[in-house]
């Protein structure tokens, strides 16, 4: 089984695949649906202050899917520029079952560094967090590498700041299907080869990820180790 939690040799600072978002209508119907369709247990989440979303966690070691939802409509009026609620609308609407994916990486401002020097245009780093159930606060930086609300099969880039025990995909969860893992991901893209750099770029060279040509740029499906059985969502 692939292990994602190991960092592509040379490439500085580590970055790693951290989760893949999933846009539904309904936590709950979702969590129930993944449940029976895949064997995947969702564990609760928790909601993102004044960005009107909220999310149930699919925990994969070091890895997770994050079921991502609108719920609170009356905070997007005045939500920042980072809510995703616009663009979990237009996915749900669509039928489309993936959104998006994230690194994550020890050292973001040396990431930015690094892409800045190869000539990439960036957007401002913004900061997030969300309370737990239990009250635990997780707090994070994150770095968009295209315009938030842009279509793009490229990730954005995360840094926690919290104790690696706290990471969404250590949540204790039985998955009826057995222990899961995540082990590829597949992307479309017009643009292959300037995909593939850009994101050897990121992630180093690897066979845990695919680009395959598309007339649509996006997250086209991923598969999960579950149980010994292949598990495509996609």
């Amino acid at each position: 089984m692939p292990d994602f939690s190991q960092s592509p040799p040379g490439l500085q600072p580590p970055t790693v695949i951290d989760h893949v978002l999933v846009p539904v209508a309904d936590l709950d119907r979702a969590a129930a649906e993944f449940r029976e369709r895949y064997g995947l247990e969702a564990a609760a989440g928790g909601r993102h202050p004044k960005l009107g979303t909220a999310n149930r966690i699919v925990p994969l070691g070091r890895q997770y899917l994050e079921l991502i939802a609108v719920v609170d409509r009356d905070e997007l009026a005045s939500a920042p520029a980072a809510t995703l609620a616009p663009a979990i609308d237009e996915a749900v609407d669509a039928g489309r079952p993936l959104l998006t994916w994230a690194l994550r990486t020890t050292d973001l401002d040396a990431l930015r560094q690094k892409l800045s020097d190869a000539a990439w245009a960036l957007p401002e780093m913004w900061s997030g967090q969300r309370q737990r159930p239990d009250g635990v606060v997780l707090r994070w930086r994150t770095q968009d590498v295209a315009e938030r609300g842009s279509v793009t099969p490229l990730p954005f880039v995360i840094e926690w700041d919290i104790p690696d025990e706290l990471h969404p995909g250590q949540v204790a969860a039985e998955h009826p299907a057995g222990a899961a893992a995540l082990a590829r991901v597949v992307v479309g893209a017009r643009d292959v080869e300037g995909t593939r750099q850009r994101l050897e770029l990121l992630l180093g060279r690897s066979d845990l990820y695919e680009v395959r040509p598309s007339d649509r740029d996006g997250l086209l499906s991923i598969s999960l180790d579950a149980g010994g059985r292949q598990v495509v969502i996609g």
